[in-house]
């Protein structure tokens, strides 16, 4: 269907040209370097970027992020002999599955020192760390930039290591790093972690330089590689190979390069390069309107605000801002007025929180010298933030700049009883919407990108205060997901038949479940659930966390009973249900605002073990992560990839439009849906990360950008 294919490619253009800041000097591999080999230099902290490259040997696929300003982790798809390149009958027969191979991997580079006017910036670094083995080699790296010419000299091991090596220097501390385990680039050993090769072998020396043009956007890149590609030679993929490669980098847009060379003397390469910086601190946009304070904002008013009420008149100014007023309380001869509020609106509470003191003083009586807001979301209490009321005659005075932290502080939560003032919002509500969906398959085994358009519609009814009715549907329009690699999964397979779901379920019910969240005393947020939870279970649950609003510490906890839908997506069940729980902890670490989680528990296929994950949120709500989980199942029973792994990312829309909105793209990339460590979407671990926008430490981060 043209039109359908016409829609992904204008969705995967908007898609990249979003990637529309920074400037990115990637490699082949995604990770900053020349072509093929790494240098020392980094994105810039917080820079997320994507790069393609295809050549004879391998298309590949890198996603790299800065974790931090000195680690840089890339997660890669690699699809070899992209070009069918012919080789002999006795190739094809004995060594096919590596011919072909399909090859999911992650690199990880942490920076040493810095570049100074004296010192090289150096870095160490491993590719594929965590894969098959195939790209495996380790480094330490320099780079210095002279004027317009960036230098890199390395030392290398696995890969790196095979062109004029010499014996490793490491063996004077141990015999065990002269020889390096065998057979290591082949692809066997996929999804282990390769700890006992790293750095061990021969070593090899590589280097080159990149020459940035002073009157065009163009780079001039010399290399040379210690990597002799003896995989490729002996597949018969490549002849022979030279040290020497050579590139021009053409950088034709902010953040978007494309990049020709010819590499080793015997193949031409492409790559496509682009980037975008995450940690830029988002636009507020005020909303425009006159207050209800205000002569001509008063006639606007409609005819059932009362004029003569503060109360009303507020709520009308917040309500046209983007904020909920729930209820207020304003006691005679009390210089305080309390306020319940929630945020629609802004992606960040710290703004919402700004707009409503902002209008709060506008209006509240004038004896009021102290505002304290208690945040609510989801039905959830967060911090209370208390403003002293603004000196008007300070801001008054030329250039007066009066900084938010002089009068505001934010205390632990306290539940607003017997208000003087409350809003009636009306319930039941029922909130519709219909919109166009693409989901996404990334780095499956069998395609780097699989995907379905559909229609979906989505209903939230809301029946009392925290108790909510959802519901999805999707209505197929195109799907290239197919059943050709069938599990061979010896566990219950809970998750690697996801692909019959989304082909005959293609049209059905995502979900359709009842929900009640509420705070207990407090600290304590709980929330339960029943009906048809995700695509592939339904049953009940419910989930606690203990998390005082001021600290950084959280414990949860969370059971469920499960029983596996059918592949329709309909009503129906399989014969499969199974009891899951987690006991969990949490830390908000902020040293670069990441945030740590264990959870102990029962997994969907019955396995028991531990889950690690790790997210960093920047200000701006972009958010990006990795999870790693180890069971009792051992790495044969598991399969492909030997245990469950991936990476979370979050993307708010607010980064790409004019308006205020909370909208959000989530998603997990896993290299593979197997079934052991496999939780149940959604209900664990998921108070703790839907009250992270509402955190005591979410409030302050953003207050200390701004000074007023």
């Amino acid at each position: 269907m043209w039109w359908y294919r016409k829609a992904v490619v204008c969705f995967g253009g908007v898609l990249i040209f979003s990637f529309s800041t920074g400037s990115i000097r990637a490699s082949d591999f995604g990770s900053s370097g020349l072509i093929t080999i790494p240098s020392a230099s980094m994105l810039d902290d917080g820079q997320l970027a994507f790069t393609y490259s295809r050549n004879q040997v391998a298309s590949t696929y890198n996603l790299t992020f800065q974790i931090t300003p000195s680690i840089e982790g890339t997660f890669r798809y690699s699809l070899f002999n992209p070009f069918a390149v012919r080789v002999s009958d006795a190739i094809l027969e004995s060594r096919r599955e590596a011919l072909f191979l399909r090859d999911r991997s992650y690199e990880v580079k942490y920076r040493l020192f810095s570049e100074t006017n004296r010192r090289p910036e150096v870095a160490i670094g491993i590719r594929d760390i965590l894969g098959s083995g195939v790209w495996s080699g380790e480094y330490v790296v320099a780079t210095k930039r002279f004027g317009l010419t960036d230098v890199t000299i390395g030392l290398g091991w696995g890969r790196f290591g095979q062109r004029k090596a010499f014996s490793n220097p490491l063996s004077l501390l141990n015999d065990e790093f002269n020889s390096r385990p065998e057979g290591i680039y082949e692809g066997l050993n996929v999804g282990e972690l390769r700890s006992k090769a790293f750095f061990k072998g021969d070593v090899g020396v590589f280097g080159g330089f990149r020459h940035q043009f002073n009157k065009y956007p163009i780079d001039l890149i010399v290399e040379y590689t210690s990597d002799r590609y003896d995989r490729e030679i002996g597949l018969e993929l490549l002849k022979r190979s030279r040290p020497w490669s050579y590139g021009l980098n053409w950088k034709f847009l902010p953040g978007l390069s494309l990049q020709l060379s010819h590499q080793i003397g015997q193949f031409h390469g492409v790559t496509i390069k682009s980037v975008k910086d995450f940690k830029s601190v988002p636009k507020v946009i005020e909303p425009s309107f006159y207050s209800s304070a205000d002569p001509l904002g008063a006639r606007l008013a409609p005819e059932h605000i009362d004029l003569n009420n503060w109360y009303d008149k507020l709520l009308f100014d917040v309500e046209r801002a983007g904020i909920r007023m729930h209820r207020a309380k304003l006691d005679p001869g009390n210089p305080s007025a309390e306020f319940l509020i929630s945020n629609d609106s802004y992606a960040l509470w710290a703004d919402a929180l700004d707009q409503f003191f902002k209008l709060a003083e506008i209006h509240v009586p004038q004896s009021i010298m102290q505002i304290q807001a208690q945040t609510i979301e989801n039905n959830h209490l967060g911090p209370r933030v208390i403003r002293v009321r603004d000196n008007l005659e300070s801001r008054s005075r030329l250039n007066a700049r009066v900084d938010i932290h002089a009068r505001q502080k934010i205390t632990d939560s306290v539940k607003l009883v017997r208000p003087t003032y409350s809003t009636d919002f009306r319930l039941p509500r029922l909130a519709l919407t219909v919109d166009l969906g693409l989901r996404v398959q990334l780095m499956d085994p069998d395609e780097p990108l699989k995907k379905q358009l559909y229609l979906n519609g989505k209903a939230r009814l809301a029946i009392t205060n925290g108790l909510n009715l959802w519901s999805s549907y999707s209505l197929d329009i195109n799907n290239d997901f197919n059943v050709k690699r069938a599990s061979d999964s010896v566990l219950p397979r809970v998750r690697s038949e996801i692909n019959r779901y989304l082909t005959e379920g293609e049209t059905g019910i995502d979900s359709l479940f009842i929900e009640h969240r509420t705070t207990v005393r407090r600290n304590i947020h709980m929330r339960s659930y029943v009906g048809l939870l995700e695509e592939m279970f339904g049953g009940g649950g419910i989930e606690a966390l203990y998390h005082p609003s001021l600290s950084r510490i959280a414990v949860g906890a969370n059971v469920n009973w499960v029983k596996q839908r059918s592949f329709n997506k309909g009503f129906s069940f399989r014969d499969y249900s199974v009891l899951t729980g987690h006991l969990s902890m949490f830390y908000a670490s902020p040293w670069h605002q990441i945030d740590l989680g264990v959870h102990v528990g029962r997994y969907l296929a019955g396995d028991v073990g531990v889950t690690f994950e790790a997210r960093r949120t920047f200000v701006n709500g972009f958010s990006i992560g990795a999870f790693a989980t180890r069971t009792n199942v051992s790495d044969e029973d598991f399969g492909e990839g030997s245990f469950d792994k991936g990476l979370f990312l979050r993307v708010p829309f607010n980064l790409f439009t004019n308006f205020n909105n909370r909208a959000s793209y989530s998603t997990v990339v896993r290299s593979l849906e197997r079934d052991g460590g496999r939780k149940l979407e959604g209900a664990v671990g998921n108070l703790w990360w839907d009250r992270r926008a509402i955190r005591a430490d979410s409030f302050s981060s953003r207050d200390k950008e701004r000074v007023h």
